[in-house]
Formats: structure tokens, C-alpha cells, sequence
């Protein structure tokens, strides 16, 4: 592993239950997108891509407990409805015809949270690329890059107090 031993050391640490998926199904999934995986999202998908789950977090505790109630795990990102899938509903819902042509086939929606904001990467931006964002009614007419790479996304977004999504406010 390149990119995560950090994240999988916190998580563990923190007694957090982790699974991923086999290769077999990142395999299938490249198959249907025709295109190659990043690496650091395929490591995602094979520690974290099943599931987190933050049995022991006592109330009020909530530093690097994983990525529990987000739609960010495989059956959110291959299946009858994708976060991809969830964008472009919102897209249409507010009116943003003009970024619907920007979610083409080399955009990958790997995040969404409660449907309302989403988080994706470009396919063709390396193995560690930049993450942008969109959230349901936002004023501007563009996808705000919000980390410069898919791990500091991760970090980010695990680490209590921070938000990756600082650029869509």
C-alpha cells in the first residue's frame, strides 16, 4: 500500500472495523468504466470499500471513527443507482444544465452525503488525484477543486474538526 497505511493505522488504532472488497470486483468495475482506477482509490476500495464501522465510539467521540453513514462505499458507486447518478439529479433539480455536460465518463463520484453534496475526481489526473465538489444549490457555475489529492481528502474528512468541503461554503 502507498497512499493509506496512515489512515488504516488511525482506523485501526481506534478499533474501527474495516472490510474491503476483493480484486475481482475492482476488476469488474474498471471493466464497466472502460478506464483505469487511480491507485490510491483502488487501495480505498480494497480496505475500506465494503464498509467502516465505529462500533466503539462512545458519545460525544467522533475523531477517526471512518466513513459510517456516508454513500462512499462499492454499492454506491456500481449499482442500479450510482452517486453519479445522484449528481445529475441534483444538477437538473437546481437548474445547472451547464455543469450536466461536465459529468462525462472520465468523472468518477465516489462521495455523497445524504444525497446533497457530492465529492468526485477525473479519471485521467493521476493515481492520487484532486477532488472537486458540488452541493445542492450552490451559486456558482463550476465544480471548486476542494483537495489538491484523493488522500488529503480522505484525511480531511476523517480527522474531527475538518472539512474538505471548506470550498463549496
Amino acid at each position: 500500500m502507498i497512499y493509506l497505511n496512515k489512515i488504516v493505522e488511525k482506523l485501526t488504532k481506534n478499533k474501527i472495523i474495516i472490510k474491503g472488497v476483493d480484486k475481482n470486483k475492482i476488476n469488474s468495475l474498471e471493466q464497466s468504466l472502460n478506464k483505469k482506477l487511480p491507485l490510491c482509490y483502488k487501495e480505498f476500495l480494497e480496505k475500506f470499500g465494503e464498509t467502516t464501522d465505529a462500533i466503539n465510539v462512545k458519545e460525544g467521540f467522533y475523531d477517526y471513527t471512518g466513513f459510517q453513514g456516508e454513500s462512499i462505499f462499492y454499492d454506491n458507486i456500481y449499482g442500479n443507482h450510482t452517486n453519479k447518478d445522484g449528481l445529475l439529479e441534483q444538477l437538473q433539480e437546481d437548474g445547472k444544465t451547464s455543469l450536466i455536460s461536465q459529468v462525462n465518463d472520465n468523472v468518477f463520484v465516489f462521495f455523497s452525503s445524504q444525497g446533497y453534496i457530492f465529492a468526485f475526481f477525473k479519471l485521467n489526473e493521476g493515481e492520487n488525484p484532486p477532488v472537486y465538489g458540488y452541493v445542492e444549490g450552490q451559486e456558482n457555475n463550476s465544480f471548486p477543486k476542494l483537495t489538491n489529492s484523493l488522500l488529503e481528502f480522505f484525511e480531511l474528512y476523517l480527522e474531527y474538526g475538518k472539512d474538505p468541503f471548506n470550498a463549496l461554503n
